[in-house]
């Protein structure tokens, strides 16, 4: 399977990188995306990928940098429906998303399909199952409304290449949210964000951590550059697995 790093930015698109937007091959060649920053249609396609390929987006949460490009990939989807098996089923970390997305999408001329996109909220615990992968979703802090936590991590396990990936989404600044099922289960990969907190908070628990590598998306400007990624994992030394930073349109085979 592969793994597609298409916007690997903070909350601010830069010169080099652009907004959140990760896409999960499996051996079959469907598509999971996490994440649909600006402008995820348009990463998908250059990158070669077809978005009629898309089984499910999974939305860690409601910043723009996240979900501002929800609206290019959903009007693709409906634009060109040919090869389509089902719906894209939508994942939204907040109930009220689906009707402000209803509402925006009419506003454009471009009312919703059922045959194109299926929303669901998604919930603590398994969420999503298909012949391929199974999704679970995890609840941090890094996004509160009311008080209460309205963001996610995911865990995906593809089933027939037996691969299990973490995917950290947004943490809080002392990295107290990072998901403790990391240090309690072994993963393949997981892709952990680097903007929210300082890599001294990151580095105990990382150490910790039963993984075979770790790949730091979500890049703030002070790790931007060679000499940045040094100083960022020169704080992780002792790690017993291999960690690297990613780039705007790498892709990683597992």
């Amino acid at each position: 399977m592969k793994v597609y790093t298409l916007g690997t930015s903070h909350g601010d698109s830069t010169m080099t990188r652009l907004n959140s937007c990760y896409v999960y091959e499996a051996g079959d060649k469907t598509t999971y995306c996490v994440d649909a920053g600006a402008p995820a249609e348009a990463l998908i396609r250059r990158q070669g990928l077809k978005i009629r390929d898309i089984s499910a987006l999974f939305v860690t949460h409601l910043h723009d940098d996240h979900a501002g490009g929800l609206v290019g990939l959903m009007k693709q989807s409906m634009k060109y429906p040919d090869g389509r098996q089902k719906p894209i089923d939508l994942f939204l970390p907040e109930s009220l998303a689906q009707y402000t997305l209803e509402a925006w999408m009419a506003t454009l001329h471009l009312p919703i399909r059922a045959d194109a996109i299926r929303f669901h909220v998604t919930g603590e615990g398994l969420c999503y199952e298909d012949g391929n992968v199974r999704v679970s979703a995890i609840r941090t802090r890094h996004l509160l409304r009311d008080g209460h936590p309205v963001s996610f991590a995911y865990v995906l396990h593809f089933k027939k290449e037996n691969v299990k990936i973490l995917h950290t989404g947004d943490l809080r600044a002392d990295f107290s949210d990072f998901p403790a099922v990391a240090l309690e289960e072994p993963f393949d990969l997981c892709l952990c964000e680097a903007t929210h907190y300082r890599p001294e908070s990151a580095a105990p628990i990382l150490r910790r951590a039963k993984f075979s590598r770790l790949i730091f998306v979500h890049v703030w400007d002070e790790w931007a550059d060679d000499a940045g990624e040094a100083r960022f994992l020169s704080h992780f030394s002792g790690t017993q697995y291999p960690m690297q930073f990613a780039h705007d349109g790498d892709v990683f085979t597992l």
